[in-house]
């Protein structure tokens, strides 16, 4: 009979693989193109960049295609393992500081990740307005689809991103 590994180093050798794979599917060059293409009333063309710093730390700009090299969003994403629960961590960074409330947890569904960030605790000021925001995202092999969703927090009344379902980004 051969020897086999312990359990919980055989589930550490899997988790480092689906971390491992996660990352590999986040990095790169990411556009909506075919979606604005195809329902340019309701998607604007958005690219997202995700640049790899060191091992588990990535530079992550978003940003309207036409206004190319000026984008709205900058952060740095930290992917934190999360192996007692199966959960890989995005941990997000602005000018190097934590931002509270703002970190997506992501998991396995089958052959692709699942995460979202709930709650109203991740604040986002657009114009005058402070909001909260809402996301859920689902990155595979080769496209990432993300909604993000801004809300008042007086009301609770949408007051930015999409009302007609997930972006669609592919890698190019």
């Amino acid at each position: 009979m051969p020897c086999a590994p312990p359990q919980n180093t055989i589930n550490k050798r899997k988790f480092l693989i689906m971390f491992e794979e996660f990352c590999s599917y986040f990095e790169g060059y990411f556009n909506n193109q075919k979606q604005a293409f195809n329902h340019p009333r309701e998607f604007a063309m958005i690219e997202l960049q995700h640049t790899k710093v060191s091992d588990n730390l990535f530079q992550v700009t978003q940003g309207y295609v036409m206004d190319s090299g000026n984008p709205y969003r900058e952060v740095e994403i930290e992917v934190i393992d999360q192996p007692e629960n199966d959960r890989i961590l995005l941990k997000t960074y602005k000018d190097g500081k934590h931002v509270p409330g703002c970190d997506c947890t992501f998991q396995r569904d089958g052959d692709t990740f699942v995460g979202d960030i709930t709650g109203k605790k991740c604040f986002v000021e657009r114009g005058i307005k402070t909001t909260y925001m809402q996301s859920s995202a689902i990155l595979g092999d080769g496209f990432y689809h993300v909604i993000d969703k801004g809300f008042d927090v007086d009301n609770d009344e949408q007051l930015w991103g999409s009302r007609h379902g997930h972006f669609e980004f592919d890698r190019k």
